[in-house]
């Protein structure tokens, strides 16, 4: 590893939010802080919302799942946040480049975890969520799969299951500001 840099969603420099960088050549990778030391941007509401109701029943229903958590900018604030999660604790930290470039642009990542201590062990899917209608909203979703070096499974081998998962959730959701109703 090359060290850190201080990285804000954007790409530029941001005091406080450390963002690990992975030689590749003569490039680096930006790797969003390992939490739970990632700093938190915002402080979830006392009652469940939405889209925590949605992570633990995805949580519930597939065992196949390491993690799974939702990205999108809380009401109130300019910045992406972990909205809702299987690890509660995590819920507020500032969402990494990657979720921020998935819920702004709809890109669906592929992330092998390769450079980390989680390379061969899970392969996390970041989806761009979408509507009821289909439309992509500005909210990232991303499904962590369990991996085994010896399942003879590739990272990409888990992007149907994880479109699956994601499409599952379409008609329920009404638009990104519903994700923060309380249920």
């Amino acid at each position: 590893m090359l060290g850190t840099a201080a990285c804000s969603p954007g790409g530029q420099a941001a005091p406080g939010n450390a963002v690990e960088e992975v030689a590749v050549g003569n490039d680096s990778i930006p790797r969003a802080p390992s939490t739970p030391g990632t700093p938190k941007n915002w402080a979830g509401p006392q009652q469940k919302i939405l889209a925590q109701t949605l992570v633990d029943e995805l949580a519930a229903a597939h065992p196949e799942v390491v993690s799974i958590t939702i990205h999108a900018v809380p009401p109130g604030l300019s910045e992406y946040s972990m909205i809702a999660g299987t690890f509660p604790d995590r819920i507020g930290n500032m969402s990494s480049p990657g979720d921020i470039i998935t819920a702004k642009k709809g890109a669906t990542q592929v992330e092998s975890k390769w450079g980390t201590e989680n390379y061969g062990k899970k392969v996390s899917i970041v989806l761009p969520l979408k509507n009821k209608v289909g439309d992509y909203i500005p909210v990232a979703m991303v499904v962590a799969f369990k991996q085994s070096p010896d399942s003879g499974k590739i990272d990409t081998d888990f992007m149907q299951p994880g479109i699956v998962i994601r499409d599952g959730l379409n008609s329920r959701i009404e638009n990104a500001e519903a994700l923060f109703s309380p249920v």
